[in-house]
């Protein structure tokens, strides 16, 4: 986070405080501009410290429940400014079970739609009034901004191709949630397991083979073609069809094959069409269980404009911000360097 963020959410805390505490009919603006941080009074900054302090806190446990678990699998640092505050407004109310499931929603919809990438400002403010009374279920409550706004497409997974994107991290996010295991270890991926076995975002079907075999870059590229596996995994994975790499991971790991074909359905892959090596069959079941992923947890019906011919997005239609090389991410080769 930046230095700039604490005093941010600081500054709407007392903003807030004093628009609702004014009666008149132009009652001051809850504001999270940076020239309401400089007008801020010790004594507001001193009745909000400490909250806002557990707020933060929170909001790293949050991540965690949500299986994010390093610095750079975040989405959006930014949107833990109002996370915080939301934290602080809504007190241990946020950890009842229809209130999460609520606020669940609010965050998805925040990192899958890509709404805090700028002008979070009013962004902000507006989740702070609207979220609360939202999330509690009261009657008349207005339905937030960061929901309405917030729309998926299934070509956006096309498009989504490095850690560059917020929906790209979030997306792995939700397939690790989903229960997604290790292929050589059977092993869920909870805080512990995603450290110990050095978890990475790796090609389903390796570049080398979909060089070899014609694979277009979008396809192969695509988070579709992308999923969280373990170092040893990867390095066992190498550059070979997945109907050779499984067959080396079964006598490898001494598993058995419908284990091993349980395991990958996990990362809601098709472990038929990976063992005949079908790259078309795997990619559109996949997308289609993916985008199953992002509606569950947007509580949105995304269109499958890519299934219907009419694709509305595409990869050079991002900033190469989206496609840059991410330090750390996984050798496209695996084992096997070029």
């Amino acid at each position: 986070m930046e230095n700039t963020d604490f005093l941010q959410a600081v500054a709407m805390l007392a903003t807030l405080k004093r628009n609702q505490a004014d009666a008149s009919e132009r009652p001051p603006a809850v504001s999270a501009k940076r020239e309401d941080v400089l007008k801020l009074q010790l004594s507001e900054y001193l009745e909000w410290v400490q909250p806002l302090r557990a707020g933060f806190l929170w909001a790293a446990t949050f991540l965690a429940d949500l299986h994010i678990f390093d610095q750079r699998s975040v989405p959006y640092a930014k949107q833990l400014v109002p996370m915080a505050t939301l934290r602080v407004v809504l007190g241990d109310d946020i950890d009842l079970h229809g209130v999460r499931n609520r606020i669940n929603q609010w965050y998805w919809c925040g990192v899958l739609g890509e709404l805090y990438g700028s002008a979070n400002e009013t962004r902000f403010v507006r989740d702070l009034e609207q979220v609360p009374d939202w999330a509690r279920g009261k009657d008349g409550a207005t339905v937030p901004r960061t929901i309405q706004d917030a729309a998926f497409v299934e070509s956006r997974l096309h498009s989504l191709r490095t850690r560059g994107a917020a929906a790209y991290k979030g997306i792995h996010a939700l397939v690790i949630a989903d229960d997604a295991a290790d292929w050589m270890y059977d092993k869920t991926f909870d805080k512990v397991q995603y450290v110990d076995m050095n978890v990475d975002i790796h090609h389903i079907f390796p570049y080398k083979w979909c060089l070899d075999h014609g694979i277009d870059d979008e396809r192969r590229e695509s988070i579709v073609n992308k999923t969280p596996l373990s170092a040893v995994t990867n390095r066992k994975i190498g550059g070979v069809a997945p109907s050779k790499y499984m067959t080396a991971i079964e006598k490898a790991a001494g598993i058995p094959s419908d284990r091993l074909d349980a395991l990958v359905s996990s990362h809601r892959c098709d472990p038929s069409a990976m063992r005949a090596d079908d790259f078309d069959t795997f990619f559109v079941a996949r997308r289609e269980a993916l985008v199953k992923l992002v509606e569950k947890a947007m509580g949105k019906t995304v269109q499958r404009d890519a299934s219907e011919g009419e694709m509305q997005e595409s990869a050079d239609q991002f900033d190469a911000g989206d496609d840059a090389v991410i330090p750390d991410e996984e050798e496209p080769y695996g084992d096997e360097q070029p």
